[in-house]
């Protein structure tokens, strides 16, 4: 039997959220897990959207002092969690018998795992359409795309609060109703101040001293692993390769670095159109009515 252990009421980044981070990553140097890579909790924690109490809908799974499963959620526990585990059958069982008495009729994401699948039919849940695909860069040898009127640079160059909001804001589609007060400055600082954000690994496109697009990508020193996100382009300032302009700049600067594994969580066009190719996906159960 695992120790069951209720993350704490912390949005620090202290013991627990390195021990989840370590646990989330030792999968992914081995390309598994990718649909919740490590990023994705530091990300989560580098967010001010979520609340500090929410955090105690996770379950870390526990063996000997070592995380070895974790049902999680990111952002928000409303509706989905997400399911990252060690290869070992009685861990399943506790995890999907965990799951059943405590996460009443809430959706959760699984690797393509038939055993977990049939656990999960067991306690009444179905597959649905809904998938969360992982492509991997592909190209060996590639280049970044000239951008006539526009500068690329790393935030290491270029760091400045407003005008990631600027790229972050507008890129996302949220309207040209944008302020620069000091809560969404501090929001943007604290995106960037993270212990594993480093600021050499993102780029973005610089047109009239703005920016106008925004790519970044997350790396361990001394690991194989790497995620693109997030990826940003202001809408008047599409069409003109600047996100892959800026995710090429990013992808070169760490595998300088030492990364092999470059991922991005989406199977759109404009990622396989730039050399990534889809090598994975999660899928979503839900409670049967």
């Amino acid at each position: 039997m695992h120790e069951v252990i209720r993350y704490p009421k912390d949005k620090s980044y202290g013991e627990y959220f390195n021990k989840v981070l370590r646990f989330l990553n030792k999968h992914n140097e081995d390309s598994k897990y990718i649909f919740f890579h490590w990023s994705r909790w530091e990300w989560m924690f580098a967010r001010d959207s979520f609340k500090e109490s929410d955090l105690a809908q996770i379950a870390l799974f526990v063996k000997d002092g070592d995380i070895k499963g974790a049902i999680i959620f990111e952002d928000d526990p409303e509706d989905v969690y997400f399911a990252v585990y060690d290869d070992i059958k009685a861990l399943k069982i506790e995890m999907i018998e965990y799951f059943k008495r405590n996460y009443k009729d809430k959706d959760i994401i699984i690797p393509q795992d038939p055993e977990m699948s049939q656990l999960l039919a067991k306690i009444n849940y179905e597959k649905t359409d809904w998938i969360d695909p992982v492509t991997r860069f592909s190209l060996v040898d590639f280049e970044i795309p000239e951008t006539p009127g526009y500068k690329i640079v790393s935030l290491d160059e270029d760091y400045r609060l407003d005008q990631i909001h600027h790229a972050l804001y507008r890129g996302f589609n949220h309207g040209d109703d944008i302020t620069y007060n000091e809560e969404d400055l501090s929001k943007r600082k604290h995106e960037t101040s993270s212990p594993n954000f480093n600021k050499k690994y993102t780029y973005a496109a610089v047109h009239d001293n703005k920016f106008v697009a925004y790519a970044g990508v997350w790396y361990l020193p001394n690991s194989k692993s790497v995620l693109v996100e997030p990826v940003a382009t202001v809408p008047e300032h599409r069409r003109k390769y600047l996100a892959r302009a800026c995710i090429y700049a990013c992808i070169k600067a760490v595998m300088k670095d030492g990364a092999k594994n470059v991922f991005v969580g989406s199977n759109r066009d404009v990622y396989l159109n730039m050399g990534f190719k889809e090598v994975d996906y999660a899928i979503r159960y839900k409670k049967k009515l």
